[in-house]
């Protein structure tokens, strides 16, 4: 993905029967020029996990396609968002994993162009 630039970034949001979802938390999906992406989660023993997806692929999808009692995932386009509108359009630059003490992945930082977007993990969410 480095060199590629960025054009649209969809998120997952948890909702609750009748409510909105937080903005801030939930997995992310970063699609690049060609239409390649990354999926970013979090993992139940609250690391992160990053996949490539390839164009058209909504796999990932997949696994928050569910009904809890009224509530569910709700995905939407997050590319006019904080911290991401500030870097749509822009090239990747750089990928660096964040590892926690004991070297697990609990973040990404993401750099565009002199800008950083760091993608993080706490309480078993991504957050920004």
């Amino acid at each position: 993905m480095i060199g590629r630039g960025l054009v649209k970034v969809e998120r997952l949001g948890w909702c609750e029967s009748g409510a909105l979802a937080e903005r801030a938390v939930g997995p992310v999906h970063l699609v690049f020029d060609g239409g390649r992406g990354l999926f970013v989660s979090g993992r139940s023993d609250w690391s992160l996990e990053v996949v490539e997806t390839a164009p058209g692929d909504s796999a990932w999808l997949t696994a928050y396609d569910y009904d809890w009692h009224g509530s569910r995932w709700v995905l939407r386009d997050a590319s006019g968002e904080a911290p991401f509108a500030a870097v749509i359009a822009e090239r990747l630059a750089a990928l660096e994993p964040v590892r926690d003490e004991v070297g697990e992945v609990v973040g990404l930082d993401l750099g565009f162009g002199g800008r950083t977007v760091t993608l993080r993990m706490s309480e078993g969410e991504v957050t920004t």
